[in-house]
């Protein structure tokens, strides 16, 4: 028996219902791996780190890129690393001069240890829609950039069926902290890796398991308050604010123009006393 063209409409919307909450759970699936992988650290990514420039606590000249997210919550301020990034922060760099990140949503905050959330998502539950920018790149991983807190990370999708990798795309995660406690610090200090990686990792915060997984391509140096309230917000059994966070609006300018105003504290080692640098350079010699 043929089906009337209202029970054709009813089948066609029901497929389409069914294909929508497929893609939100598979998006909430690789969140979700995401999630469980990051609360330990990564000790093979630690242990072939051997000589790290930390620019990530390098002060910045004036005129290298930053980026200003107003968002609902407060102002975020980051610098970007276009010599270690130089594909993706091109791509970022067009997605925020054409407003692409302007009313996007924070749509998915780790609440366990509030240690990350994903933000650029032009629907409150990250899901695609049909002004979701879908170019993937690959990621760029640089052995002098690494998830502290107050990173800037690409978020990551699997790509490939036999050789999976992780791909990039405009959605993005802001790095807050694990919690390191005793059972953490003791790990990342058995591990043959570079003092100083640890000691950042230690007394700074970050996601140890991220290391060299995702690109790595900002760093935010003024606004971190702002970061750890929105990594604070309740959220709903979906890790979705309950609240709506947004990016109001994001735009580019450069450090020159938006200096912290502690450049010490958000950038110690442009700050090192030549004594404390003597001692890691006697330590290196004898290590």
């Amino acid at each position: 028996m043929a089906m009337t063209p209202i029970q054709k409409q009813r089948n066609s919307m029901n497929a389409m219902r069914v294909f929508k909450a497929s893609m939100v759970m598979a998006l909430l699936a690789v969140i979700m791996l995401i999630s469980f992988s990051c609360l330990h650290t990564q000790s093979q990514s630690l242990e072939e780190a051997e000589k790290i420039n930390f620019i990530q606590y390098t002060l910045p000249d004036d005129d290298d890129t930053v980026v200003i997210f107003e968002t609902t919550m407060g102002t975020v301020k980051a610098v970007l690393f276009e010599e270690q990034a130089p594909k993706f922060c091109e791509y970022f760099k067009k997605l925020v001069n054409d407003g692409y990140y302007d009313g996007t949503y924070y749509f998915y905050i780790e609440d366990e240890q509030k240690a990350y959330a994903f933000a650029g998502g032009k629907a409150p539950d990250g899901n695609d829609t049909d002004d979701t920018d879908k170019e993937m790149l690959e990621p760029e991983k640089s052995n002098d950039l690494w998830p502290f807190r107050g990173a800037l990370c690409t978020f990551g999708r699997e790509k490939g069926v036999f050789n999976k990798r992780n791909t990039t795309g405009s959605r993005i995660l802001f790095v807050n902290s694990v919690v390191f406690d005793d059972d953490m610090i003791n790990e990342m200090n058995e591990l043959d890796a570079n003092e100083q990686l640890i000691k950042y990792f230690t007394e700074k915060g970050g996601v140890p398991n991220f290391s060299q997984q995702f690109t790595i391509f900002g760093q935010v140096y003024d606004g971190m308050d702002v970061v750890e309230k929105i990594n604070s917000a309740e959220v709903d059994e979906n890790k979705k604010p309950k609240q709506e966070i947004k990016i109001i609006s994001a735009k580019l300018s450069t450090y020159g123009e938006n200096r912290s105003d502690n450049e010490e504290e958000a950038f110690p080692e442009s700050f090192k006393s030549d004594d404390s640098a003597a001692d890691t350079d006697s330590q290196d010699s004898n290590g």
